[in-house]
């Protein structure tokens, strides 16, 4: 034990600020507010932190209970706004196809009217993704970023 708090004092702890999560390697903040999707990717940037980027089954899964629990849909940093049809990550750039995971709800990713570019993670569905009109629907929205060092000592 002497070994762990040593090293956290030369190192520094990693931790979220206030008012966000920590979930392994990644502080989440999930919003009371309602913004488009654009508002809500301008509103994790002005937070130092970016629309959650869900790479996992497992960070899907961590995310699953918070949204359901608060019953709302959030959004998600996952877009085809750049080429209909190729979903991705807006921060990395990674194209959903390459990264091995997605949780669409059945029949979805469906572009209904023409114009559904942006992706939702939904409430008691378990996590299932859906997407819906970037500028046309307010939902709340998940931003992440990587967990700060407090430098101790």
């Amino acid at each position: 034990m002497r070994v762990f708090v040593i090293l956290t004092l030369v190192l520094g702890a990693r931790c979220c600020p206030d008012g966000w999560i920590q979930h392994s390697l990644s502080c989440y903040h999930f919003s009371h507010d309602l913004e488009t999707w654009p508002g809500a990717d301008y509103m994790c940037e002005k937070m130092g932190g970016k629309l959650v980027e869900i790479e996992t089954a497992a960070e899907n899964a961590y995310l699953t209970p918070i949204v359901d629990s608060q019953k709302h849909n959030y959004w998600i940093g996952l877009s085809d706004v750049q080429e209909e049809g190729i979903w991705m990550w807006m921060e990395s750039k990674e194209k959903l196809s390459t990264t091995g995971f997605s949780h669409w709800y059945p029949n979805q990713p469906d572009n209904s009217e023409a114009n559904e570019n942006c992706a939702t993670i939904n409430f008691d569905v378990g996590g299932k993704w859906n997407d819906w009109h970037c500028n046309g629907k307010e939902a709340n929205y998940i931003c992440e970023k990587d967990r700060e060092t407090d430098v101790v000592g």
